[in-house]
């Protein structure tokens, strides 16, 4: 099946350097399903097409895969990851826009880890509850992880 060259968001030219997915893959590691994954999720934006309607990848599409994977390892989401590759390959001011996201990630990450602190100081204390029978649960650890528990912000948006 033809593609109409209307669809295609970069011209077909001999000047413009483009790959196919399997010469993107061997140079990235990435299996070609999965960089047919990330293309329709539109991770790398739109791509043109070759006249039998093959992917077609720019040469900076390898550049684009390594931000991917590393933004996944710091814990982007597809979603942000697609927002970021955006502003790097259409906004005058790619920069102030990667800053914000990787401040918003930080500022996630360090309230996770607040909250990933005080579960271990839970834990621990519960940990360090005698062992013996209570009255309403049969055993003071599950009392002690209740009571503690009550800390826990997300405990207390679901109670709210």
């Amino acid at each position: 099946m033809e593609i109409p060259s209307t669809h295609l968001a970069v011209p077909v030219s001999p000047s413009l350097p483009l790959l196919k997915i399997g010469q993107i893959a061997s140079k990235t590691g990435i299996t070609a399903r999965n960089l047919r994954f990330y293309a329709d999720a539109g991770v790398f934006g739109d791509l043109p097409r070759s006249p039998k309607g093959y992917r077609l990848f720019p040469v900076e599409a390898v550049q684009w895969i390594q931000i991917l994977q590393a933004a996944q390892a710091a814990g982007f989401s597809l979603d942000e990851i697609q927002e970021l590759l955006r502003a790097l390959r259409q906004d005058s001011t790619p920069c102030e826009h990667v800053r914000e996201a990787l401040g918003g990630k930080l500022h996630a990450l360090e309230i996770k880890l607040i909250e990933i602190n005080q579960l271990v100081e839970i834990l621990r204390i519960t940990l360090g509850t005698p062992d013996g029978q209570s009255s309403k649960l049969g055993c003071n650890l599950m009392e002690t992880l209740l009571a503690e528990s009550k800390r826990l912000p997300a405990l207390a948006e679901h109670r709210a």
